[in-house]
């Protein structure tokens, strides 16, 4: 898969969302989606991770979240990934042995190029069993979060989506990635971790 660099896109600034109490948000959300998992798991998973968030203590859960919505008149899945600066910014000093100073004066002038070749390395994605090519559009810093705005085009139809998601896993051994799409009329969510960080979805 390759991930190129691109500007515009028109829609980006209508997609832009607050994240106020983003860890909170994303796993209630979650309560709306059906998942594989037994309703008993389910609700100890949301009882675990909701409990302490609730406490308000410093920022030691390590989530991504990724919206990913189809686009059927313009043939284009458009992708949304919000990720937690500090956590990338570790995640990128450690893996390119740079300083990137991320949403700081000093940030490195060439970061979108080290964020799209981490991102073409750690977020693969499939339609119809053929890989994708994705473009970043650009990024956004939100309080202490960074939006991503990717696209995909030319994508006449989708029966079935496969995503492998290791962002941060590689760093952090309790990542999870959760992924949000909503395609065909179809809501439907992905929890991805290190012992399962791929999932393929049929529409």
């Amino acid at each position: 898969m390759v991930l190129e660099l691109s500007c515009g896109f028109e829609e980006v600034n209508n997609r832009k969302q607050k994240i106020n109490r983003y860890r909170i948000t994303i796993l209630l959300n979650l309560t709306t989606q059906k998942y594989n998992f037994t309703m008993t798991l389910f609700k100890k998973y949301i009882i675990l991770l909701i409990i302490p968030l609730l406490a308000f203590t410093s920022h030691k859960y390590y989530l991504s979240h990724t919206q990913i919505d189809y686009k059927a008149k313009e043939k284009t899945l458009h992708i949304t990934m919000r990720v937690f600066i500090d956590d990338l910014e570790t995640v990128l000093n450690k893996n390119f042995n740079k300083d990137f100073n991320l949403d700081t004066p000093k940030e490195l002038a060439k970061t979108d190029n080290f964020i799209g070749f981490y991102l073409n390395t750690h977020f693969n994605l499939s339609v119809n069993n053929i890989p994708q090519n994705i473009t970043l559009l650009g990024k956004e810093y939100e309080d202490d979060i960074v939006n991503f705005y990717l696209e995909i085009d030319s994508i006449p139809e989708i029966n079935n989506i496969f995503i492998q998601n290791t962002l941060l896993m590689g760093e952090f051994d309790t990542q999870q990635n959760i992924i949000k799409l909503d395609i065909n009329n179809q809501k439907k969510t992905m929890i991805l971790n290190k012992s399962n960080d791929k999932d393929l979805l049929k529409f």
